[in-house]
């Protein structure tokens, strides 16, 4: 029994899979699209894009405008400290409101306030002037810093780190969408290899088979001795299990694909049997080496992650610079009052005795509240600086020590991909000519074997020579499929490593960022002399 010459890739690994009821034809580009589609771990670092994306917009809250609003009702007694309050208690009861608004700018980081308070209090006290009285106040305040927290501030910089790691984030996305994609044709090349071994296998287990009948016969009519049998018969059963150990070894590449392309949410798909559809790619002459890695060093995605991190190191060198500065502030407000009410007219000597009131309703005290009747308001700078070096210097040096570790990562970084990309290019050339000189001794294995059958034929050889050129056959079949899948796995390598990393043994998911945390709003009051009396 002759076998065809394994002359090509194509015809070596274009195996026929047995049908089955829900084979699923499947091509290159069907199974790296299902993988993007399906693949859980992609689907992890996918949201962790959204993660990020939130992250910035949870820190573009610290310039959201913040409401702040107070309504209530108090009542108090109070025993009387003046002799002109005569010896009863002192009842005042308040109905109150209170309104404001703050916000820091976004730009120049300034900060400003307005708020609006009304009440309504009755008293028996004998000295007011009002019963009831109505009041209203509006006030305006704005804090503008001139050097420190000008430029940049706390809420800057955690926007802009935010925005640098939601960027990080889709880059490590893309990195990861590369990586995975490169598995899935690793895992499809393989498994056609596999597969193709192990009709290599059943086409040996038949070689030996058919010896075996032919020594039967010889042995049963006397021309070989037993022996024959014995020697070719233990050549048959290593066989059978050489072929045992092929199929198993393809179900669980089967797997690995399965694994890789499967929607997690159809179970069915493990019974499904995988027929792979494409071919082996032909031969491809490597582009300009130095055009290639130059390419890499500016476009690697994690060469691109490490030059953000430059960023954000750089971002956090600034704002620790900024905050040595001294922190001058211009501070200016503005306050109306109004006051209404039953005023109490008296006459008489002091206190005088109540004779009629005067009404002014709230829309009084409104009217002079946004008018110039009683006007409070307030301009200054202020100024805080500390003696010696303080935490912001030390900061500052740790920071500029930390941009220049991340510029070194990236130089290094650089030097890793223009090793990577040139082993994967050499490793290129050198699988393609170990698959040429594979070929060349399949097809000499080949020769051979179809010589020593016809001497064995004739009587001029024995078994075991026979034997011996199945198992060099055999063993020269395998070392074609293994240079073939190595000549695959070698294009795909290249191909991937212009783009990112190889993938290691453990996860390539990881956190880009971090947590933003909330940043309180500053509510400005002004600036009034220490122990005066305010609005």
């Amino acid at each position: 029994m002759k076998i065809p010459i394994l002359a090509t890739v194509v015809l070596i690994m274009a195996v026929a899979a047995p049908a089955r009821a829900q084979g699923v034809a499947l091509t290159l580009d069907e199974a790296v699209k299902r993988a993007v589609e399906h693949n859980p771990e992609l689907a992890i670092v996918k949201l962790e894009t959204e993660v990020d994306a939130a992250h910035v917009a949870e820190s573009k809250t610290a310039y959201t405008p913040v409401l702040s609003t107070i309504l209530g009702r108090s009542n108090s007694t109070t025993p009387p400290t003046n002799f002109l309050l005569g010896t009863q208690g002192i009842d005042t009861g308040d109905w109150f409101s209170s309104a404001g608004v703050r916000q820091r700018v976004p730009v120049g980081n300034g900060t400003w306030s307005l708020s609006w308070d009304a009440a309504r209090t009755t008293s028996n006290s004998p000295l007011n002037s009002f019963d009831p009285s109505v009041a209203s106040g509006l006030r305006f305040a704005y804090s503008q810093p001139l050097l420190k927290d000008r430029k940049i501030d706390e809420a800057r910089v955690q926007y802009v780190v935010a925005k640098r790691n939601a960027a990080s984030s889709d880059l490590q996305f893309r990195e990861s969408v590369v990586q995975t994609v490169a598995a899935v044709k690793q895992t499809y090349w393989t498994l056609k290899a596999l597969r193709a071994n192990v009709i290599v296998q059943q086409r040996s287990l038949e070689l030996a088979e058919q010896l075996e009948k032919e020594n039967a016969v010889r042995v049963r009519v006397g021309q070989s001795p037993p022996i024959d049998l014995v020697q070719v018969q233990t050549e048959v059963a290593q066989r059978r299990e050489n072929l045992i150990r092929a199929r198993s070894a393809a179900e669980d590449g089967e797997d690995r694909l399965r694994r890789l392309i499967m929607d997690p949410a159809d179970a069915s798909f493990w019974q499904a049997q995988l027929d792979l559809v494409d071919e082996p790619m032909g031969r491809a002459d490597l582009p300009d080496l130095d055009a290639v890695v130059a390419r890499a060093q500016n476009e690697r995605y994690d060469i691109a992650r490490a030059r953000n991190d430059v960023g954000k190191a750089a971002t956090n060198v600034e704002f620790r610079s900024n905050q040595r500065l001294p922190d001058v502030r211009i501070q200016a407000s503005y306050a109306g009052t109004g006051l209404g009410g039953a005023q109490l007219v008296r006459t008489g000597a002091f206190p005088g005795v109540v004779t009629g009131t005067v009404n002014s309703g709230f829309g009084s005290a409104l009217g002079q509240t946004f008018g110039t009747d009683y006007p409070t308001w307030s301009f200054g700078v202020t100024v805080s600086y500390p003696l010696g070096r303080s935490f912001d210097e030390e900061a500052r040096v740790r920071a500029e020590v930390e941009r220049r570790q991340a510029v070194q990562r990236v130089a290094s970084l650089q030097l890793d991909v223009a090793t990577s990309v040139r082993q994967a290019a050499r490793q290129v050339r050198s699988t393609a000519e170990r698959e040429d000189a594979a070929r060349a001794g399949a097809t000499l294995a080949q020769q051979r074997l179809d010589s020593e059958q016809r001497r064995y034929q004739v009587g001029l050889s024995t078994s075991f020579l026979v034997t011996q050129a199945q198992r060099d056959l055999l063993q020269a079949q395998v070392s074609l499929l293994q240079a073939t899948l190595d000549y695959q796995a070698s294009l795909v390598t290249f191909e991937a490593l212009q783009l990112a990393p190889a993938t290691s043994g453990a996860s390539a998911i990881g956190v880009s960022g971090s947590a933003v945390q909330p940043i309180p709003t500053p509510n400005p009051q002004g600036i009034f002399r220490p122990g005066a009396v305010q609005p």
